[in-house]
């Protein structure tokens, strides 16, 4: 029987930790194999398109689990919109603590990096983003009056995740992120 190999998916969850932790640039080819585990000639056999393919494969990977948990949890607390933004911005310091303060967001470490001159990481940063939207917008949605509204709600939900998380990084502190949840639940509409 001929052996199955993870190499593919191993280097795909090494650039995601990676990726997350210190960025794309900072993140070297000779790292990811390292981490990941495989031989260069099978990291080229899976990404011909080298670390800018593997890095497009780990963002619509991380992507697709954050809308997952996202989903989740508007899925199970969407009936009480304070609890489900509460709720994520919760789990996102309590990731920030557990990881000692280096659990990035792939999006944001390669949309900060890499956007501007790189269309293929741009879209799919602007992909991954609708998505997370998208997802939030489903759990906020009993509050508005409209699609449109509860999207630009969750876009601003969205952009304060992100900044909350990059000056709890810097500033090694969740402190900000329950009053900033507060301040956005304070701006809902009544229902």
């Amino acid at each position: 029987m001929a052996r199955t190999s993870n190499a593919r998916q191993d280097a795909i969850e090494a650039a995601v930790r990676l990726f997350r932790s210190q960025g794309y640039s900072a993140t070297g080819l000779s790292q990811l194999l390292e981490e990941s585990g495989a031989p260069k000639g099978s990291f080229y056999f899976h990404f011909p398109g080298g670390k800018e393919q593997l890095a497009l494969e780990a963002l619509t990977v991380f992507g697709e689990e954050i809308r997952s948990r996202i989903a989740r949890r508007a899925e199970t607390l969407g009936a009480d919109t304070p609890a489900f933004i509460r709720a994520m911005f919760d789990a996102t310091a309590k990731e920030l603590e557990t990881s000692d303060y280096t659990a990035g967001c792939v999006a944001s470490n390669l949309g900060s990096e890499m956007s501007s001159g790189n269309r293929p990481i741009a879209e799919a940063v602007t992909k991954v983003v609708e998505s997370w939207v998208h997802a939030i917008a489903d759990g906020v949605a009993a509050r508005f009056d409209s699609r449109d509204a509860a999207i630009a709600y969750a876009a601003t939900v969205m952009a304060a995740l992100s900044g909350v998380r990059t000056m709890a990084r810097a500033q090694r502190s969740t402190a900000m992120f329950g009053a900033i949840a507060e301040v956005l639940i304070a701006g809902l509409p009544a229902r």
